[in-house]
This record gives C-alpha cells, sequence and structure tokens, in this order.
C-alpha cells in the first residue's frame, strides 16, 4: 500500500509542479475594443437652381446664302441655268434658283446623265427637301435641294 500511496503522491505532486512550470501555456490577454468613432451627419449644399430661359429652335436649318455671281459650271459639273446667286470652293457649290424642286431633279438627272453619273438613291424630305446621290467611276456626287422662303430653292452641290 506504500507503493499506491507514493503513486498517489507522486502523480499529485507531477500535476502541480506541471501546471506551475514553465512548459504551462500563457495566458493571454482578451484585447479590450478600442473605441470608433460614429459618423456623425453633416450638412450638404443643396445645389442652386438657375432658371434657364427657353430659346427659339429654328424651324428651318440657318444655311450659308451664297451671293455672289452664278458659274455655268462647277468642277465640271454644270450649275442650272437662270441662277440667282452662286458661290463655291473646292469641297462644293451652292447657288439659289426660282424654280421647284421637280425642275431641278429632272434638270440634275438629264444633265448628269449625260456626263455619265448614274443616279444611286434619292430622298425627299417634308418640306420640299430633296437630296440626289449620282454615282460615277465609284466617285459620289450630291445635289441637295431646301426650300426657302419666297419659293427660291437652295442648291448644294457636293462632289
Amino acid at each position: 500500500m506504500k507503493t499506491i500511496y507514493k503513486a498517489i503522491v507522486l502523480s499529485i505532486l507531477v500535476i502541480v509542479l506541471a501546471s506551475c512550470s514553465s512548459f504551462a501555456p500563457k495566458l493571454t490577454e482578451t484585447p479590450i475594443p478600442t473605441a470608433t468613432n460614429a459618423p456623425i451627419p453633416t450638412s450638404t449644399p443643396k445645389p442652386t437652381i438657375i432658371a434657364v430661359t427657353p430659346t427659339e429652335t429654328p424651324s428651318k436649318p440657318v444655311l450659308p446664302m451664297p451671293s455672289g455671281k452664278p458659274s455655268s459650271e462647277w468642277e465640271g459639273i454644270p450649275i442650272m441655268p437662270n441662277a440667282i446667286a452662286g458661290e463655291g470652293d473646292n469641297l462644293g457649290y451652292s447657288f439659289t434658283i426660282n424654280a421647284s424642286p421637280d425642275e431641278i431633279q429632272k434638270y440634275y438627272e438629264l444633265e448628269l446623265g449625260k456626263l455619265g453619273w448614274s443616279i444611286f438613291a434619292t430622298g425627299q424630305g417634308k418640306t420640299d427637301t430633296v437630296l440626289l446621290i449620282f454615282m460615277k467611276d465609284g466617285g459620289t456626287l450630291s445635289v441637295s435641294i431646301f426650300a426657302q422662303p419666297d419659293h427660291i430653292m437652295y442648291v448644294l452641290i457636293v462632289k
């Protein structure tokens, strides 16, 4: 029985010493939560409302009206006889004439047909606006016809 007693005392001693020794895991402190800043409402400036006064939209596009003497042709393209005024550069030619859109369309279909141009497409708007597109040897030519006040037509040719 002495051996059992010795074994029990020795076991208790080992347990006590093991719990107090340097081999035992050390306890760590639980971190204390730090204070966090709560969001504070700020004043946001309100946008300034500026009243925009409406402007009148032109009913028709404003076209640069030619004022020079009309030519008889532009880069080999005939200008319709009886043109009132005309001007052009290397990009295009514009003129005004007192004629109907049908008269202008028939004139250019006939005259450009004589020069080898064939009509590719046509389009007509609600206000006597006509677009004619001609093709020749891979090149294109457009004739745009715009109605102006007093039965005057504005014709723009672009090659």
